[in-house]
């Protein structure tokens, strides 16, 4: 039993490092990145299983007070919305306290619920300042603008393709598209270096041939 709880630890352990984010999240880069973006309260949360005795999934439903930005094209999450949050998932956040909060999330079409992500940045309403919510508006009427300027009102079928295609966010895609842009910063890293190293063993190696002519003169 001891050996199942440690197994079952260090598999845990190991799924929770592995969240990785390209870069810092910034308020511009995770309006951008999220599928809906609001300020909500959180007013009931309920723990449902995982398939794990000890690990519980969260279900936190939340009032929706003010919209920024949303990707929803049929009505859905104008009043109320459920944020699903998982231990198992490296990167989800469990709302486990009530109250407001900024949210950025991701829609699940295969469940109905919406997800966020440790690559937003997640903020009390309270701990937002003027500058920050200033910034929001202006987020906001800029993704309105655009959206009123891509209008493919007259032609349905294509529009039904476009909405499909843009409102389509599952999470492994979210997950594999952060991966790659971290394997991408790790490989600029790795390249740096081993620049770096070329460059000092050629130094070492003039130096080294220099210090032998010297020496034989």
């Amino acid at each position: 039993m001891t050996f199942r709880i440690f197994l079952l630890f260090l598999l845990f352990s190991a799924k929770i490092a592995a969240c990785k984010c390209n870069g810092t999240p910034t308020l511009k880069s995770s309006f951008e990145n999220a599928d809906f973006v609001f300020i909500g309260e959180v007013y009931d949360i309920t723990e449902v299983p995982s398939g794990f005795k000890t690990v519980q999934n969260i279900l936190s439903k939340v009032k929706i007070n003010k919209t920024y930005k949303s990707d929803s094209y049929d009505g859905f999450y104008t009043h109320n919305a459920t944020l699903f949050g998982s231990p198992l998932h490296s990167c989800d956040v469990l709302f486990t306290q009530k109250g407001e909060y900024l949210i950025f999330a991701y829609d699940e079409k295969d469940t109905g619920f919406l997800y966020s992500d440790q690559c937003f940045i997640q903020k009390k309403l309270d701990e937002l300042s003027p500058e920050e919510l200033k910034e929001l508006e202006s987020l906001s009427s800029q993704y309105k603008k655009l959206s009123e300027n891509s209008d493919t009102s007259s032609n349905p079928e294509l529009t039904d393709l476009i909405v499909d295609d843009f409102n389509h966010s599952d999470r492994k895609v979210n997950e594999q598209k952060i991966e790659i842009s971290s394997l991408n910063q790790q490989n600029n890293r790795y390249k740096i270096i081993i620049y770096i190293s070329i460059f000092v063993i050629v130094m070492f190696l003039i130096t080294l041939i220099f210090l032998r002519r010297k020496t034989q003169h």
